[in-house]
């Protein structure tokens, strides 16, 4: 069956030539990533569902290989997460699926235009959580192929002196125990052009310490809040008030990486991550400042008052597929 498919799709795209054809073509090709993504999320059967899952790898790998490809906007895919960067330079596809033991499997693709090749190219993401979770994964930049797997729900871009970066924003659905969220940066390597994981742009969040990603793991049943909006944090003035010879606290009102502060279900509890969750009214941030990410701690979380601003892209309606 899977053969069938393809090589329909294959013969189809050989009968297109032109922009109009290749705009019938992609849309084709997006309707089949569809309808097998619809078949592989309802499936019951668990090896029928990753072998559903290895024909929609090869059929989206092949399609974003195609020419012009990063010009289609894919807007029809709803349970796939697909974000781009305003600047076109990168596209990031990613889904999961569940296995028997109630362990998640994160799978996607990296769509980046590569400035050595001098043209677009498509990078698999091979998710291998489950070792780099237990091996410092807050200290290591990671390659493609050595993934740490995540639904990616925001995509921010960033400008900084050595060039432009993606932090991202993701969940990771763990095992029976625990799960995470996530915050990764994505930069194009300068020498080969390659995506890599993981960067060392967050200040003041450890003693002595800059991790390379922001790793949350808190309990299966537990919720944390995990975005990018305006905010609210104080700070105080750079200098005393003259008649009260006092500082001033100022409101500061910016969009920040926002996100609950983990503690123990319940009083008594250790701090494992199985018994950790957000607390709601203890809010810390994340403030960009000429390319950086500096933490904050306990800041006025609200309602946004204002939209994102356009560079950071939206969450697509995801789904929960069958165990």
């Amino acid at each position: 069956m899977r053969n069938r498919v393809i090589l329909g799709l294959l013969f189809f795209l050989g009968l297109a030539s032109g922009y109009a054809q290749r705009k019938t073509v992609f849309a084709t090709m997006e309707d089949s990533i569809v309808k097998l993504h619809h078949s592989i999320i309802t499936e019951k059967n668990s090896a029928i569902r990753y072998q559903k899952n290895e024909t929609l790898l090869y059929i989206l790998e092949e399609t974003l290989g195609l020419n012009n490809s990063m010009s289609y906007p894919f807007d029809s895919i709803k349970t796939i997460a697909v974000l781009t960067s305003s600047d076109k330079k990168v596209r990031i596809f990613t889904w999961y699926l569940i296995d028997d033991r109630g362990v998640h499997e994160h799978y996607g693709f990296v769509q980046a235009y590569n400035a050595i090749q001098k043209r677009y190219m498509v990078y698999p993401l091979i998710d291998k959580w489950q070792r780099v979770s237990g091996d410092k994964p807050t200290t290591k930049t990671l390659p493609c192929d050595n993934w740490f797997g995540a639904l990616y729900t925001k995509l921010i871009e960033v400008k900084s002196t050595n060039g432009t970066y993606y932090t991202l924003l993701g969940w990771n659905g763990g095992n029976i125990f625990s799960q995470y969220k996530i915050i990764d940066v994505l930069a194009l390597n300068s020498s080969t052009g390659k995506p890599m994981f993981g960067s060392r742009v967050f200040f003041n969040y450890e003693k002595n310490n800059r991790p390379t990603r922001i790793v949350f793991q808190y309990a299966k049943t537990g919720f944390m809040h995990l975005n990018y909006e305006k905010q609210v944090y104080m700070q105080r003035s750079a200098a005393k008030n003259k008649k009260t010879r006092q500082y001033t606290m100022n409101k500061i009102t910016t969009e920040m990486i926002v996100f609950s502060r983990l503690i123990p279900l319940r009083e008594g509890l250790p701090p494992n991550p199985q018994f950790m969750v957000g607390e709601v009214s203890l809010i810390d941030a994340f403030i960009e400042q000429d390319g950086k990410w500096y933490f904050k701690s306990d800041v006025i979380a609200g309602n946004p008052d204002r939209p994102l601003p356009r560079r950071v892209q939206k969450t697509k309606v995801l789904y929960t597929p069958i165990e």
